[in-house]
């Protein structure tokens, strides 16, 4: 559980609040369910404590951190019917439980929803916003069709995940008013969090680890594309983007500890971006702490797995 309990409640409250507004209806009751999930709230939780960092309090970023958190809800949604996901944190999909058509629009009231809560801000918030959600349909399709390169997987996943993640984190910093070089700072923390995290969530899969999660469909992944050049007997180039050399000999193990190193380097980058930040020392370290929660137990989980491969 994170350290900024304040700020994880005060989100959780005010789910809480638009769920009993909700129609009561078909549609109500999807997103009712859909928004009761029980979840960690990372991406409004680091727009918060970004903007708290700046010295923004959070009555004045709760409307976008929902706003973030909606259209995180709705690609979820969306990411179940393209991916024929039956089980999401833990419980059956909406998917699963509604089908195609209701959970659909569910997802569309839902970015309707957050476009209502971000339009109460500036131009350069909206703007962020309306970015990485663009950004995110876009990695979404390039997920169908990536063509199975390192390159074309960071392109995927910085899209799909990292886009929101660091859209969170730039938008607390607009909107407390931060200069360029902070704004990008907190940009730059967001979008190492969000790859560090997702080549770590692909690892986890790559293992058969319980994710609370499962779909039908299969993605190419950074460690399935390691373990194909393995066995096909792959050069031992270095990769541009990793710096790791991908040798013939590589086994699963091999596999791990390469995907386990890119994990490490981008959530350090992230740590870098936040130590270089000018803002309050307490809400730096809550956003350091969310990174070192977003993957410690994880990597504690593959790095037992290697031992054992």
């Amino acid at each position: 559980m994170f350290s900024a309990r304040d700020e994880y409640h005060l989100i959780n409250k005010e789910l809480a609040a638009l769920v009993r507004d909700l129609p009561d209806s078909p549609l109500g009751e999807i997103l009712s369910y859909v928004l009761s999930a029980p979840g960690k709230r990372v991406r409004p939780l680091i727009l918060i404590l970004s903007a708290e960092a700046l010295g923004t309090p959070p009555a004045q970023s709760i409307s976008a951190a929902l706003a973030i958190e909606l259209v995180h809800a709705a690609s979820l949604v969306h990411d179940d019917i393209l991916d024929h996901g039956i089980e999401r944190r833990g419980s059956p999909s909406a998917l699963e439980r509604f089908g195609p058509e209701a959970s659909l629009l569910a997802g569309d009231w839902l970015i309707s929803r957050s476009i209502d809560l971000i339009s109460g801000y500036s131009q350069p918030v909206i703007r962020a916003f309306s970015r990485a959600c663009m950004d995110m349909s876009e990695g979404e399709l390039m997920d169908l069709s990536c063509a199975g390169s390192p390159e074309d997987y960071y392109q995927c996943i910085t899209r799909k995940t990292a886009s929101l993640f660091s859209a969170s984190a730039k938008i607390g910093g607009l909107i407390s008013g931060a200069g360029e070089e902070d704004v990008a700072r907190l940009e730059s923390y967001g979008l190492h969090l969000g790859l560090g995290y997702q080549v770590l969530d692909d690892l986890e899969e790559f293992l058969g680890l319980d994710q609370g999660k499962s779909s039908q469909k299969t993605s190419v992944t950074l460690p399935k594309i390691y373990a194909g050049r393995s066995s096909l007997g792959a050069s031992s180039d270095s990769d541009s983007d990793t710096g790791f050399d991908v040798d013939s000999g590589s086994d699963t193990a091999k596999v791990v500890q390469m995907c386990i190193k890119v994990t490490d380097d981008h959530c350090n980058q992230a740590k870098s971006a936040l130590q270089a930040l000018n803002g309050d020392e307490e809400k730096k370290l809550q956003l350091r702490e969310i990174v070192d929660e977003m993957t410690c137990r994880g990597l504690q989980r593959c790095r037992s797995q290697k031992s054992l491969c």
